[in-house]
Formats: structure tokens, C-alpha cells, sequence
């Protein structure tokens, strides 16, 4: 690690420290990727270096997702920013695969989350999204052309959704923890069934064009500033820096509305978390990002999108022997318990506004 930050980046091997990435005391959940924190005198930065190689992404995506990033920037996120390499380029390939090395950002939204972190996540993805649907057309067009890695063995939903009763059934029969474990992911995914059926497949939807979408806008990914030091100068800026845009691509809007819809449902609280999403509905609503009745759309559709990973760590856990330290927390971010739950609340508070 310490001759690739030298030969790529220019730091002295002699006075950079190099240590595996925690956050809060645990390695951060990333399967393709490794993550290390290099120190050089205090300066703190991550290297991330894609390890498995499913993941890869065509080289024109590291400097499109700068490109797009200082779209952001100057719409007023705050995108954070690669440290260039002393070619300039985003991302470096060595040896068959991508590194990439940026600032070390610190402060993740809690879990239950502060409604007031909440709220500045919401705020902030929302002004995310706002600006996602102005990048200009031949980035949009240079993005849509690029193709996505599949990291999973099943992607269509509903197959997964049968993968999944069929392995319930198998975790019910056994009693280790780890089946019990993927037992209490998989019973609510296969209760999610009927309504992702109600809600993605009945005919006549309304067509959203496809725009540049994050993608992954799940909490991890907001990097907010320690109480300790207040916020940054400027209204709103309680956020730091939003994170990780390997999986930019073309798709439907909703789904990164989606992510900050669930950002807000992990509010404690049942009064609490009514009032988060109720300010999260009132405010995409006033900014045009989702009209009436989308709001039923989105827990639905970030369960179809999530569901086939779901379903893949259950057959690592039952069916292929795979027992990752990651998967529970995997499945905690990924909970269809918890979706279901912030589903039942956003149609209340839609029918209320």
C-alpha cells in the first residue's frame, strides 16, 4: 500500500502510516472493496482499492464521476473529492484493478438518528438530487452508455422473491444463529411480496424518464459535521460531505428519494420519525421531485432493489458456507422489517398533506 500511495499519489513511504480503515471501531462495510487509512503527518486520508474484480467499472467512470461531482459542487453539495494522482487522474490502475485515495471524513448518522441529523441528511440528498437532474446531457448520455457490474447470482426481484420463501424454509428448520439470523431478514422480504407486486407491477405507472442517479444514498454514505464543532458557516450545512458514487448510473429518480425517505424513518420514535417523514414528503414535494401518491413507490422499489442482495447473502450464509462478520451488518442496512415499517408511515403522512 505505502509504494502504491508513493509511486501514484507522491507520499513518502517512509512517513505515511497505513492501517486497515475503522470507523467506531469496526471495518466498514464494503465487500469489493479495501479500504486503508493513510496518515502522512497528520494528514489523514482512505484508499480504496476494488478487490473484487466483478466490480470493476469501465476506466471513463472515475473522471465522469468528478466531472459530475463538480456539477455538484457548484450547485452547492458537498460532494467529497478524490485526491487527484500525480497524472491527475481520479483513479489509478495497477495491476488489474482501481485504486482511488480521498480525504478521511469522520461523523456518520447515528442509528436510531437525531431528527436534526436526519432532517440535515434529507435536506441534503434532496438538494443532491435537485442537482443530479441538471448534469448536463452528454455527461448524462456518457454515463447511461456505461455498463453495470452484476455482484449478484439472482437480480430480478421477483426471482429473488422466490429464492427467498424456498430459503426460509430452510432457516426455520435449523437453529444455529446464523440461520436465525437470516431467517429474521428473509420472513419480512417474503412479506413484502404482495406489495411489490401491487405497487411495481400494476399496469399503467407513470413513466419517469431516466435521470443520473447516486444510487446508494444510505446514511453511511452522508458524512456529517461533529456536534462538537457546530456546523460549517452557511444555512443548512450540517453535512460535511456526501460519499461513494461507484454505483452513479441512469435510472429512475425515486430510488435515491427512496434511500432519504428511509434516512428519515430511522427517526426513534413513532411521533418522531411521523414528523421526519412528513417533512421529507412535504419538502420533495414543494421542490418538484415527487408528486402525489410517489410516495407509495418508494419503499417498494428500494426493496426490489435490495432484495436480490439480500436473498445472495442468505444463500452465503445457508447454502454456500460463506459466514462474513459484514452480513449482519448488511442486513441491518438493508432490513425489509424496517422498510415495510416506513412504508405504512409515508402513506399516512401522504394522505394527511
Amino acid at each position: 500500500m505505502r509504494a502504491l500511495l508513493a509511486r501514484h499519489w507522491g507520499l513518502d513511504p517512509g512517513r505515511t502510516a497505513v492501517r486497515p480503515l475503522l470507523v467506531d471501531g469496526a471495518a466498514p462495510l464494503s465487500h469489493t472493496a479495501g479500504l486503508w487509512e493513510a496518515d502522512t503527518r497528520g494528514v489523514r486520508r482512505v484508499l480504496k482499492v476494488r478487490l473484487n474484480p466483478d466490480a470493476l467499472r469501465p476506466s471513463a467512470l472515475y473522471e465522469l464521476k468528478e466531472a459530475i461531482g463538480d456539477h455538484c459542487r457548484r450547485a452547492g453539495v458537498p460532494v467529497g473529492e478524490a485526491v487527484p494522482a500525480l497524472d491527475g487522474r481520479a483513479g489509478v490502475w495497477c495491476d488489474g484493478t482501481v485504486s482511488e485515495l480521498a480525504p478521511r471524513y469522520g461523523g456518520a448518522l447515528a442509528d436510531p438518528a437525531d431528527p436534526t441529523q436526519a432532517a440535515a441528511v434529507v435536506r441534503c440528498g434532496l438538494r443532491l438530487r435537485r442537482a443530479l437532474d441538471t448534469v448536463p446531457g452528454p455527461l448524462r448520455d456518457e454515463l447511461a452508455g456505461l455498463p453495470l457490474p452484476s455482484l449478484v447470482e439472482v437480480e430480478d426481484w421477483r426471482a429473488a422473491l422466490a429464492d427467498a420463501a424456498r430459503l426460509l424454509t430452510t432457516a426455520e428448520r435449523r437453529t444455529d444463529r446464523w440461520s436465525r439470523l437470516a431467517a429474521d431478514a428473509l420472513r419480512p422480504a417474503v412479506a413484502s411480496g404482495p406489495l411489490l407486486d401491487e405497487r411495481l407491477t400494476a399496469p399503467g405507472g407513470r413513466p419517469r424518464p431516466p435521470a443520473v442517479i447516486h444510487s446508494d444514498l444510505h446514511p453511511h454514505h452522508f458524512v456529517l459535521v461533529p456536534s462538537a464543532e457546530g456546523p460549517p458557516p452557511g444555512a443548512d450545512r450540517a453535512v460535511r460531505a456526501v460519499l461513494d458514487f461507484d454505483n452513479l448510473q441512469t435510472g429512475d429518480p425515486l430510488l435515491d428519494l427512496a434511500w432519504l425517505a428511509e434516512a428519515a424513518g430511522r427517526v426513534a420514535g413513532a411521533v418522531a420519525r411521523r414528523r421526519a417523514l412528513t417533512a421529507f414528503l412535504g419538502d420533495a414535494r414543494r421542490l418538484g421531485l415527487l408528486g402525489p401518491g410517489e410516495e407509495t413507490l418508494l419503499m417498494p422499489l428500494l426493496m426490489a432493489h435490495s432484495l436480490p442482495v439480500v436473498v445472495d447473502i442468505a444463500k452465503d450464509i445457508l447454502e454456500r458456507g460463506d459466514l462474513s462478520p459484514q452480513w449482519p451488518g448488511y442486513f441491518a442496512l438493508l432490513s425489509p422489517e424496517r422498510r415495510l415499517g416506513v412504508h405504512r408511515c409515508l402513506v399516512a403522512a401522504g394522505r394527511a398533506l
